[in-house]
């Protein structure tokens, strides 16, 4: 079965949602519907949303939603991505961290990508792959203790929500 890729508009930002099972749904479709619905904003540049994951099955979110990926990013050939978003995920605080394909991908994006950000524990993934290095970041409150021991080197904040430190 040939995969059909979404339309992309041109002039638009390209942001793109790093999926895989255990996903939380409410880490990839909020902030997904945020930046979606740039195109009915003014004053921002709109932007098109898509989904990259290491199938082209179906991953299904920690809470049981099946999401068809529109990229797999072992095999696909991705468009270029200006805003990349990783959500918090089941595992991103274990195995996920030794899935070399993965962070070996978010290096890859990293290098290109005009923005990267991350939601809750999809710190754990920006820091293994080293975009974290010389950044000041945070993660999930409950799991500061165990980012500070994972990632010692890194400069961590605990009373804060959000950090933005460049890009």
């Amino acid at each position: 079965q040939k995969k059909t890729f979404l339309k992309l508009e041109k002039e638009r930002y390209n942001v793109a949602f790093l999926i895989m099972d255990g996903t939380f749904n409410t880490e990839l479709t909020a902030p997904f519907d945020i930046f979606q619905h740039t195109i009915f904003r003014k004053n921002i540049k709109a932007m098109n949303v898509f989904t990259v994951a290491n199938t082209d099955q179906a991953i299904t979110t920690f809470e049981g939603m099946r999401i068809m990926p529109d990229y797999n990013y072992l095999k696909d050939s991705l468009p270029k991505i200006d805003i990349f978003v990783v959500p918090s995920a089941e595992h991103h605080l274990n195995s996920d961290l030794e899935d070399i394909a993965m962070i070996d991908f978010v290096k890859q994006v990293d290098k290109e990508a005009t923005y990267v950000t991350s939601h809750c524990d999809g710190a754990f993934i920006l820091a293994k792959s080293g975009v974290l290095d010389g950044i000041e970041s945070t993660t999930f409150p409950g799991d500061i203790e165990l980012y500070r021991n994972t990632f010692p080197n890194l400069t961590i904040h605990d009373s804060v929500y959000f950090v933005h430190d460049g890009r």
